[in-house]
């Protein structure tokens, strides 16, 4: 890939001039392309952005359809956008809109906040970074386009655990999925990874992972996921979430994977109709490597999925048409700094069924300092022609009734 690089780079005289998307899985391979100093040439580390999504889905269910509709070009997708912003509050210009939830500004030097502070005055030569139906929609109007109204608000908070986390099987990206829930987890939580026949490597790297996050238990169990006695032993609906990876270290072909991936969770299906439990509190994360499969994974009882493939190829195409999106990737693909979040209805609002304007919800989000993005309602939530029931970005003036399963989809510092 470095290679490539230098040449095409070489083709244009030693100074680069057009956008270059390039994947380098090693910190200090991307630190050499560096030393080019364009802000044309774009790293991306797929495993480690598939890794952290994984994670961040298995804490927010729904986030893998809201990443899907912002990488794509299909619905809402991200722009930047500059104007006379007649110094505004940045908080206060999400009502200058009549398309489009302003994320955060970027200033003229090039450093861009997501989720600004709240007394962030919109200047001169500012970009702010917005979620809009299409660039051509884009429009700052000097007076608001619709007031939220002052709704009763009382802060609620939810509260961590410790949690048990079940992870079958094992490839390169099972490593940054331990990682990743080490920053998120409690002291004292545990994470069991599940290998049949594991390598002396595989074994080694559980031993580092177990070495290296000393507030975590990490254990190994050599179980087959492919056996019904085996999976029934370990007692799945005991975690609280279950994700499934490839089951060889040596990543066999897509469709053999996803075949794998289905006949598990048929397995886990099995187990809890025949367990009897009144109510699934577990969460089924996965991945789905070939996207034809996607409709076949929707009905073996998974609450989410990754169609990993397509999201890598649509986040490579969207750093080539905007390579400073890659900022925002930096943000939010980290527990540090802000995040997407799917958060229950009832920490903005104490009375159900309530009929709301999109723009009272974002008013009410402000008042807990995140900025909202949208909403997922739970009856759709299974429903791939409802996009899971998650709508980003609807008019502000548009009439949402909420219930107790619904969701708020919210930029926020935490997941509490």
């Amino acid at each position: 890939v470095i290679k490539t690089v230098l040449a095409l780079v070489g083709c244009q005289g030693g100074k680069n001039r057009i956008a270059i998307v390039a994947e380098l899985f090693l910190e200090e391979n991307r630190q050499l392309l560096d030393t080019f100093e364009s802000g044309l040439i774009t790293c991306v580390d797929s495993w480690d952005i598939l890794g952290k999504i994984l994670v961040q889905t298995s804490r927010t269910s729904g986030l893998a359809v809201v990443y899907g509709e912002m990488l794509s070009f299909d619905g809402c997708e991200l722009y930047f956008h500059e104007t006379d912003w007649n110094g505004v509050r940045f908080y206060d210009a999400l009502y200058h809109f009549h398309d489009g939830v302003p994320m955060g500004v970027r200033r003229q030097n090039g450093e861009l906040f997501i989720r600004p502070p709240e007394d962030t005055v919109l200047e001169e030569g500012d970009e702010i970074l917005i979620l809009a139906e299409d660039d051509s929609t884009i429009a700052f109007e000097p007076e608001p386009v619709i007031a939220p109204r002052d709704l009763a608000y009382v802060h609620k908070e939810l509260h961590k655990r410790s949690e048990r986390e079940l992870v079958l099987g094992w490839h390169s990206i099972a490593k940054i999925v331990v990682g990743e829930y080490a920053d998120y987890l409690l002291e004292g939580s545990s994470i069991d990874i599940v290998v049949p026949h594991p390598s002396q490597k595989v074994i080694a790297d559980v031993e580092m992972l177990r070495l290296s996050n000393p507030s975590l238990h990490i254990n190994m169990l050599r179980k087959n996921p492919m056996s019904l006695e085996d999976l029934w032993s370990l007692n799945p609906f005991g975690y609280d979430n279950v994700i499934i990876l490839s089951q060889s270290e040596n990543d066999p072909s897509p469709e053999r994977t996803d075949s794998e991936t289905m006949v598990i969770l048929l397995l886990l299906r099995k187990i809890l109709k025949d367990s009897a439990l009144m109510e699934k509190q577990t969460k089924i994360i996965t991945q789905v490597l070939n996207s034809e499969n996607q409709e076949l994974i929707t009905q073996t009882n998974v609450d989410d999925f990754i169609i990993s493939n397509k999201l890598i190829t649509m986040i490579f195409a969207q750093l080539s048409e905007e390579p400073r999106i890659k900022q925002l990737y930096d943000d939010i693909f980290q527990e540090a700094g802000s995040e997407i979040y799917l958060k229950p209805a009832r920490l903005y609002f104490d009375e159900f069924p309530t009929k709301v304007r999109f723009a009272d919800l974002m008013g009410q989000v402000i008042k807990r300092g995140e900025v909202c993005l949208g909403y997922r309602l739970g009856e759709h939530a299974a429903e791939p022609e409802a996009n899971f029931g998650v709508r980003l970005n609807p008019p502000k003036d548009e009439e949402i009734s909420l219930d107790h399963d619904d969701s708020v989809v919210v930029l926020a510092e935490d997941e509490l």
